[in-house]
């Protein structure tokens, strides 16, 4: 069992208690409060560093994502194939432990240039936040279109030119 001494205060007189097995104030109901105090501080301490804060969810909400741009938040985005031949793309944007932004109804502009990055053909925003993400689809995409992702508290983006190539997405449905 842990033994340790709690010592008075300098100028507080020359008491002391040790604390453990062969404690001296077991029948003290002062030694016993601070005892009980100090072992739920111990629990509390040991619980903050098993439990795994909600930043460490930073991955990718499932494995078929591809890793796409990190601004305040985190973005992740897929591609499936569709009947037509087009493909649909699927993003997830996660909070980053960004909590205040959620709170304050901040969420994800994603975007699908064609051709040239001032051709923006289909755009999304939500702030439909659920377990840490928030998610949009895009559909009637090509593999040669360019995907834009970015957090919505400043607005659509001016067009860009470091948008992410839809072939380069993993497939959300292996084949």
């Amino acid at each position: 069992m842990l033994n340790f001494t709690v010592r008075a205060a300098p100028g507080r007189g020359q008491a002391h208690e040790t604390f453990g097995s062969s404690a001296p104030c077991a029948e003290d109901a002062g030694c016993r409060g601070w005892a009980a105090r100090l072992s739920r501080l111990l629990a509390a301490a040991l619980l903050t560093a098993v439990v795994a804060p909600p930043a460490a969810l930073a991955q990718a909400p499932g494995e078929d994502w591809t890793y796409v741009r990190k601004d305040a938040f985190k973005h992740y985005a897929c591609r499936t194939k569709e009947s037509d031949g087009d493909y649909t793309v699927r993003t997830a944007t996660f909070d980053n432990g960004k909590q205040d932004a959620v709170d304050q109804g901040i969420g994800a502009y994603t975007a699908i240039a064609r051709g040239s990055d001032k051709n923006v053909v289909t755009h999304r925003t939500s702030a439909a936040w659920s377990g840490h993400y928030v998610r949009t689809t895009l559909r009637n995409t090509r593999l040669t279109d360019h995907l834009w992702m970015q957090g919505a508290y400043y607005g659509p983006s001016d067009p860009w030119s470091d948008g992410l190539a839809v072939k380069k997405l993993v497939r959300c449905d292996p084949r």
